[in-house]
C-alpha cells in the first residue's frame, strides 16, 4: 500500500511539474539518434494510378536497357534498374533518371534520391526485394523500380544474410 501511494504521489508530482513530457533532442543529421533516416520497411506503395507516370525507357538500341551502363528499364517489379547497393540506388535516382520533359529535379543529390524512395514493393522473380522511387517531375511523379542487389557484391551480401 505504501508503495502504491508513493507511486501515485510521484506520478502526480511529475505531471503537475511538467516532468512527464519526454524530451527528444535532434542530432545534426535530422534524427533523434535511434531511427533510420528513411523508412526501410515502409508498406508497399499504392499501385500506379492516375497522375503517376512510370519511367519510360530511353531508347539505346539494346533491348531492355533504359540507362547507359545499366540493365533494366525501371518500369516494373520484374524489370527494375540494377544498382549496386543503397548509395548507388540514391545516386541513380537523383542523377540518371530523366523526367518526361527532360532533367531531374533532384539535382544529383543522393539524399534527395533517398527521400524519393517510397518503400519496397516485395520480391520479384529473382527473389530480390525491389524498391520503388517517385521522382517529383514537373509533369507529375515518375515511378522507377530499382534492385539494389543488382551487382555481384550486393548479391553476395544478400545470400550471406539469408544463409545461402
Amino acid at each position: 500500500m505504501h508503495r502504491t501511494l508513493f507511486g501515485l504521489a510521484l506520478a502526480a508530482c511529475l505531471v503537475g511539474c511538467g516532468g512527464g513530457d519526454e524530451v527528444t533532442y535532434a542530432r545534426a543529421d535530422g534524427t533523434a539518434g535511434g531511427e533510420a533516416r528513411s523508412n526501410q520497411n515502409a508498406p508497399p506503395p499504392e499501385p500506379v494510378g492516375a497522375g503517376v507516370a512510370v519511367a519510360a525507357p530511353v531508347p539505346t538500341g539494346a533491348p531492355g536497357v533504359a540507362y547507359p551502363g545499366r540493365r533494366g528499364s525501371g518500369t516494373s517489379l520484374e524489370d527494375p534498374v540494377l544498382a549496386c547497393g543503397p548509395m548507388d540506388s540514391y545516386v541513380f535516382v537523383a542523377s540518371e533518371v530523366q523526367c518526361p520533359g527532360g532533367g531531374n529535379p533532384l539535382g544529383g543529390d543522393p539524399e534527395a534520391g533517398q527521400q524519393a524512395r517510397v518503400g519496397n514493393v516485395g520480391a520479384n522473380g529473382s527473389g530480390h526485394i525491389i524498391d520503388l522511387y517517385r521522382v517529383p517531375c514537373p509533369s507529375g511523379p515518375l515511378e522507377v523500380y530499382v534492385d539494389l542487389y543488382g551487382c555481384p557484391e550486393w548479391e553476395a551480401r544478400l545470400r550471406a544474410f539469408e544463409g545461402r
